[in-house]
């Protein structure tokens, strides 16, 4: 019965964020105004850590094969608004990439090195790091470019304009091939909404 209790709190507060989310999206637009209000709005929420306790979303086991699982903790019906709980066991690494929408990434647990791009002829060129952790985040525009890091356990809050299996048309930046590519990575999605948990 608590686990319940703390479950519909949960769900509260989610939804209560995503009605505040809707209405800086439909006041600020798509902006770098918007998408900082939207973090900001973001680590409120994280700081309910009562409602969010690793234990209720584990990263997956060692012999699973994945490092990161992404909880679905919201989504429209239209799929936007999507937001996700990110749990990692560590080890995670992304190449540059793009998300073809706003994207807001906030700290609860652990620490998520966002490293931050230009594009330029010769692929990318860094620009500036964040280290996201607990009361911190990012925010960025469709065509702002970044990759993750994640050496240990972490558990961080991950939202975007679209649901990450809309997001068709994303490029990653290939330091091997140095071309850009398709990004349409989306492993792990776990859903975890108020009466659809699995």
């Amino acid at each position: 019965m608590e686990a319940d209790a703390a479950a519909a709190r949960r769900t509260d507060a989610v939804h209560a964020a995503i009605d505040d989310i809707r209405r800086i999206e439909a006041d600020l637009g798509v902006t770098r105004e918007g998408v900082a209000a939207i973090r900001d709005r973001l680590i409120q929420l994280s700081a309910q850590r009562d409602l969010f306790p690793p234990d209720a979303f584990p990263a997956p086991s060692t012999d699973n094969g994945l490092t990161s699982y992404m909880y679905r903790l919201a989504q429209d019906d239209d799929d936007r608004f999507a937001l996700y709980a990110q749990s990692s066991r560590g080890h995670v690494e992304t190449p540059a990439h793009n998300h073809t929408t706003w994207a807001v990434v906030v700290g609860h647990s652990g620490q998520e090195l966002n490293k931050f791009y230009d594009r330029v002829d010769e692929g990318v060129v860094e620009t500036h790091r964040h280290l996201v952790e607990a009361g911190t985040g990012v925010a960025m525009l469709p065509d702002d470019l970044h990759s993750i890091h994640i050496d240990g356990p972490a558990l961080n809050f991950h939202c975007y304009g679209l649901a990450l299996e809309r997001l068709d048309e994303r490029e990653y930046y290939s330091a091997a091939t140095g071309e850009w590519k398709p990004f349409s990575s989306v492993s792990g999605i776990r859903e975890a909404r108020s009466g659809l948990l699995c």
